[in-house]
């Protein structure tokens, strides 16, 4: 009996598993309310961790083209890892980003996976983004009615250490994030790949901060949330959803990519506004 038990349990974890992995996409609506915010009513939607190896994952690709599309937003923000470390082939992102610049302006700051690529091949994958007219933020603002756009390059030894291990990580500090983009100068929304130095994000005075980079902790569990980071830490303090630092919001997505289990991929669309807005 108990292996009777057993067998079909795992049987449906492995349904599961196939069901988040293939086929979904969770579509997540966040309302921000920014007093410093003074534009019109913007909608944001969150794109990150699609990992793209290549021409794999065309499905998933053209499954979130839909979502996007369906969501009507004025601008889309991809906050890195939009390939895999090994991708070679960027015909896929060309044609994932084509569609998406088709939908609203696309804006894009890079994720570790970016940063783990040879310096030929980021080049190479950096000249075929902005041929779709994606516009990379990397260590750059850009001024937008009502808020500057604003993305950050972050260390690569937040990620890995020389041995490519995880231990003794550094820290993204507010001189670091001043010395990549200057000093904070009115309403800012910030792309930034990882969410985990939120402590820095709010000292330097983001308003808004966008991130992916944990996949929603891969496993979730009920009350607990999110299992493990990228970092092989458990219980990541920001995971996915929506955590305010003192004035600074920050959105996690849980991103794209698989593998993950109770955590289907997830689109998020925000909608940002100021505080005469909020009670439209």
């Amino acid at each position: 009996m108990i292996g009777i038990i057993a067998g079909a349990a795992a049987g449906l974890l492995t349904a599961e598993l196939v069901r988040e992995n293939c086929c979904m996409l969770a579509v997540r609506q966040d309302t921000i309310d920014q007093p410093a915010y003074t534009g019109h009513p913007l909608k944001l939607a969150l794109v990150s961790d699609t990992h793209i190896i290549n021409r794999r994952r065309q499905r998933r690709c053209q499954r979130l083209l839909r979502a996007v599309r369906a969501a009507k937003p004025d601008l889309i923000l991809v906050p890195g890892d939009l390939v895999s470390r090994t991708c070679t082939d960027f015909s896929l992102v060309q044609q994932l980003l084509t569609g998406l610049c088709a939908i609203a302006p696309v804006y894009y700051a890079p994720g570790n996976h970016e940063l783990d690529m040879t310096e030929p091949m980021r080049q190479k994958l950096y000249r075929t983004m902005e041929a779709t007219g994606t516009v990379l933020l990397c260590n750059r603002t850009v001024q937008l009615e009502g808020l500057a756009l604003c993305g950050v390059t972050l260390k690569y030894s937040m990620f890995r250490n020389q041995n490519r291990g995880f231990s003794g990580l550094s820290k993204y500090t507010p001189e670091d994030m001043e010395q990549a983009v200057g000093v904070h100068r009115g309403m800012t929304l910030l792309l930034a790949h990882s969410p985990l130095a939120l402590d820095t994000y709010a000292a330097w005075g983001a308003e808004l901060v966008v991130s992916g980079h944990v996949h929603g902790g891969m496993i979730r569990l009920p009350v607990v949330g999110g299992l493990l980071s990228p970092e092989r830490k458990l219980f990541p303090a920001y995971s996915r959803g929506h955590y305010r630092q003192g004035h600074t919001d920050l959105i996690v997505t849980g991103g794209i990519a698989k593998p993950r289990l109770f955590n289907p991929p997830e689109l998020r669309i925000i909608t940002l506004q100021g505080k005469d807005d909020s009670s439209l």
